[in-house]
């Protein structure tokens, strides 16, 4: 019977080698499977889980999506058995997903760290004021244009299930990283693949949400009609949901395939030493410098007050001063930041007792030259900055010494240092086509710095822009610098560089060692400074507390 055929079935010590490549040697093979080879079953009940090195988890996606040569290529139905029975023509039952085939893809894969394909720049601020008519598109009028259109009930049934119904009519520009993160999965199951492979889905999502966004993954996988394979980053066990049972994981082109437990027993967590190092840490943290920001019992409302955000939230940021922003999806974060950031259109009415920005009130800055005094980076921006204008890495760093999106004169003192940050991360920009050379092959191809910086920034890599979007922030050397979920889709290698970097510019310079920092993660081990070095201010349905 075809429904007890694998989903994906690659024979024993299978090497994966680029198309065109007439090369058959395990030495020259982008992936080596182990002896078992690699099995995804449809039948049984079994969750998938991909980890390793960011460029090993890259080619192991794109070998699932059929667009690298496999040797030996295995015999009939081939490497994947059950979707090599389906055909457009396919009679069946009208509740089989098969039936459908031909308008969908039966393999999706879902990336959320890609920019838009228009290359064009988007007002991620819009969100806070009035809307372009182009922006009022709701997200259920996005999801019925879907092809095909998906029925009436169907959207029901599925943000039933993802919990986003009262995001239905809301414009998507409006939708936060969270939200937006939860609809796209959303769109996903509304296409009915067999295979839905997730790049780190709970990523920019709260504890809780996380939780509840693998469950509801986990009973759709368990059911059978769709087989959801994760992509996650290393995080430590504690981020391998329940229902996942076999992991593949690629290092350096090597696959090891094996079950959770066999893998969580080969990894070792923190020790007590290294946990110690809290209380010592805390010594280094700066309390007397200059108030930066000053907010005294703010309050926001939305729908004519309707719906609170914030609540009496007073916050202080002094020179030096490193802050953890935490809570959940919704609790108020963004309209927070927003208004640090000048953005909302609250901060311009509030009097100056109830928000000063560098020691004015907002109306009083020109945003000119707010922007100049706050480095900034986040998923929103990320995906509206321009790829279409033709910027070159060099223009794109530039433009943050005014906080533009546009090219800007640039002196010869800020030449330099654009020139110098590039220099401490141009191994991490390498040509995508260097990325299929081995790491001692790698190392022998001179990479100019000037070539780097001339280079488009649309040609670099996602994970590459997200770098040269975090040097954009700080190449002003801010006063105040505003991290937004800064390692979201950017790869472990390049946000431990990013994590040095900044330790070395709040160590080594005058500048560097007064400037405040705000990191917005759901993950402690992505803060950019050691347990203890900094303050945490948690926002819960928006009450603010200092932790």
């Amino acid at each position: 019977m075809s429904k007890s055929l694998p989903l994906v079935k690659f024979p024993p010590k299978t090497l994966i080698h680029r198309f065109g490549s007439s090369n058959t040697s395990p030495s020259t093979a982008l992936l080596r499977f182990p002896i078992q080879g690699w099995t995804i079953n449809r039948s049984q009940k079994e969750g998938w889980a991909i980890v390793g090195d960011a460029e090993g988890r890259r080619l192991a996606v794109e070998t699932l999506l059929s667009r690298h040569r496999i040797y030996p290529l295995p015999s009939s139905p081939g490497p994947f058995p059950f979707l090599s029975t389906i055909t457009p023509s396919s009679t069946s039952t009208e509740s089989d997903p098969a039936s459908t085939l031909s308008s969908y893809k039966p393999i999706r894969h879902l990336a959320f760290s890609r920019p838009p394909t228009t290359g064009e720049f988007t007002d991620f601020t819009a969100r806070y004021g009035s809307l372009q008519e182009e922006d009022k598109l709701s997200f259920l009028q996005t999801l019925n244009s879907l092809d095909p259109i998906p029925t009436t009930e169907d959207i029901k049934r599925v943000s039933s299930l993802m919990k986003i119904e009262k995001l239905l009519d809301l414009p998507r520009v409006s939708l936060s990283s969270g939200q937006t993160r939860r609809a796209r999965i959303a769109s996903a199951l509304l296409t009915k693949p067999l295979l839905l492979i997730l790049e780190d889905p709970m990523a920019g999502l709260d504890v809780n949400s996380r939780k509840e966004v693998s469950d509801i993954l986990g009973k759709l996988n368990d059911k059978g009609d769709i087989r959801i394979v994760l992509v996650l980053r290393g995080k430590g066990n504690e981020e391998l949901p329940e229902w996942i049972t076999n992991i593949a994981q690629v290092k350096n082109g090597q696959v090891w395939i094996g079950n959770k437990e066999e893998y969580q027993n080969s990894h070792t967590e923190p020790t007590q030493s290294q946990l110690d190092e809290v209380k010592e840490n805390a010594k280094d943290m700066k309390t007397d410098g200059i108030p930066l920001i000053q907010l005294r019992n703010i309050s926001v409302s939305y729908g004519e007050g309707a719906r609170p955000v914030l609540k009496d939230v007073s916050w202080t940021i002094r020179e030096g001063e490193k802050w953890h922003l935490i809570g959940a999806n919704g609790s108020g974060k963004t309209t927070l930041l927003s208004l640090i950031l000048g953005h909302h259109p609250r901060s311009f009415s509030l009097p100056s007792s109830s928000l000063e920005l560098f020691s004015k009130p907002r109306r009083e800055l020109p945003t000119a030259i707010l922007r100049t005094l706050i480095g900034h980076t986040s998923p929103e921006m990320f995906a509206s900055f321009p790829r279409g204008m033709g910027l070159s890495a060099y223009s794109a760093i530039g433009s943050g010494f005014e906080g533009v999106f546009s090219r800007r004169n640039i002196s010869s003192t800020q030449k330099e240092r654009i020139l110098s940050l590039l220099e401490q991360v141009k191994d991490l920009l390498q040509p995508t086509s260097l990325s299929g050379l081995k790491s001692n092959e790698q190392k022998q191809v001179h990479v100019d710095v000037r070539e780097i910086a001339l280079r488009q920034f649309s040609h670099f890599t996602p994970s590459q822009q997200g770098l040269l979007l975090f040097l954009r922030a700080i190449v002003g050397i801010p006063r105040l610098l505003i991290l937004d979920e800064p390692s979201q889709g950017v790869d472990e290698i390049i946000w431990e560089r990013c994590k040095m970097i900044l330790q070395n510019e709040w160590k080594n310079t005058e500048r560097g060692k007064r400037m405040a920092t705000i990191v917005v993660s759901h993950y402690e081990d992505e803060v950019p400074w050691k347990k203890g070095q900094g303050k945490v201010l948690k926002l819960d349905q928006g009450v603010a507390t200092v932790e």
